[in-house]
């Protein structure tokens, strides 16, 4: 509320409109399996709408090097807690985590990219669980293949958010590596006040359908 003082003596309030809202994501991840690989860590990004503005947090994150028990298990731990706030004017371009795995192989180098994987963060407030599939690139050729084992360079993305994008993904040869646990708690700011619902039903604006994202 804003107080205004007039001439005439009474002090009037008029209400103040939230014309954004703000989102909130606190977590962690927690572990992988990875039956060809014993030694890996975790990078994340995130790519967002142009009305998303990252306002706090861990924007572009690295884990620690996990590696697997000896006793044989696939598992890989990492527990790295992921923390970010937004602000938005409405959900168009919800955001949407990506995790690149990278690791040492066996030719020594010690940062070679080994899958990506990408998640929208929960549209609803609240606890959740999700895993995700960590996707491989392939060769595009035998040729490729060989060259590639011979020289330890593994096909890579130039820029891992294109694994999050629509164009130019469906051109993309990849193999599943293996899976991702990561936990996400949500909170909203002002969400109610601009028409929405971040009830575990999903949002939905109360006078229209949300546009898809």
């Amino acid at each position: 509320m804003t107080s205004v003082a007039t001439s005439n003596g009474p002090v009037t309030s008029t209400p103040l409109i939230a014309t954004s809202f703000y989102y909130s994501v606190q977590g962690q991840i927690r572990h992988g399996e990875f039956p060809l690989n014993s030694q890996l860590y975790v990078k994340t990004c995130y790519h967002h709408g142009a009305d998303w503005i990252f306002c706090h947090g861990i924007e572009e994150g690295l884990s620690q090097l996990a590696i697997q028990k000896s006793s044989g298990g696939r598992e890989l731990v990492w527990n790295f807690p992921l923390q970010s706030s937004w602000k938005s004017t409405n959900p168009h371009g919800w955001p949407r985590m990506i995790v690149s795995l990278y690791g040492p192989d066996e030719l020594g180098n010690d940062d070679v990219a080994y899958g990506y994987g990408s998640t929208v963060l929960p549209i609803c407030a609240g606890h959740y669980t999700r895993t995700l599939a960590i996707y491989r690139p392939q060769s595009q050729s035998l040729l490729h293949k060989w060259t590639s084992w011979f020289t330890g360079r593994r096909p890579e993305l130039i820029d891992p958010k294109t694994i999050a994008l629509n164009e130019g993904r469906d051109v993309l040869r990849m193999e599943t590596l293996g899976y991702v646990t990561v936990e996400f708690h949500t909170t909203f700011k002002d969400f109610q006040s601009l028409g929405y619902d971040s009830s575990i039903s999903g949002p939905e604006k109360v006078s229209s359908t949300l546009p898809i994202f």
